[in-house]
């Protein structure tokens, strides 16, 4: 099947309704472990449609490692008085994808870029899209992993100077 093909195969699978995060739109049941994301946020989980790509790592081997480190300036509902009394304003996010097989490989670098992680047929499917250029990264995952989380100021220019 032509790639083209399994990317709108992919877009059509409905998202399970079923998890206790509810609130958002990326389906956090596919990873074998996301306790850090949702100790942070509870039940108002990041969609991470609104996300920067900050930094991409691979481990190569047989059953390549993927570690991707996100920034997400969607705040927790109840932000943490730690992260309060420092002002911050962006989460940081490293996920790491076990058992990589790359469908495509063509991401420009942007702050806006969206994250979809589905599941057919047993396997994980992950895109990292530019949402200006609609460049991405497509790949298959046996398994993802929410690895740690941070927060910190980023820092923003000021468009009206």
């Amino acid at each position: 099947m032509p790639f083209t093909k399994l990317l709108v195969t992919l877009q059509n699978i409905p998202i399970q309704k079923n998890t206790i995060y509810l609130k958002s739109n990326m389906d956090y049941s596919l990873f074998e472990d996301a306790k850090c994301i949702s100790a942070i946020y509870k039940e108002k989980m990041p969609d991470l449609q609104n996300i920067e790509i900050i930094k991409i790592e691979m481990i190569p081997g047989d059953n390549a490692d993927l570690i991707v480190t996100l920034d997400v300036s969607e705040l927790p509902q109840q932000i943490p008085t730690k992260w309060l009394l420092q002002k911050i304003n962006t989460v940081q996010i490293e996920v790491i994808f076990l058992g990589v097989k790359f469908f495509k490989f063509d991401l420009t670098n942007g702050s806006k870029c969206s994250f979809t992680l589905t599941k057919k047929l047993d396997r994980l499917f992950a895109v990292f899209r530019n949402k200006i250029d609609n460049k991405e990264i497509c790949f298959e995952a046996k398994w993802v992993h929410a690895n740690k989380i941070s927060a910190y100021i980023k820092e923003t220019l000021n468009e009206d100077i």
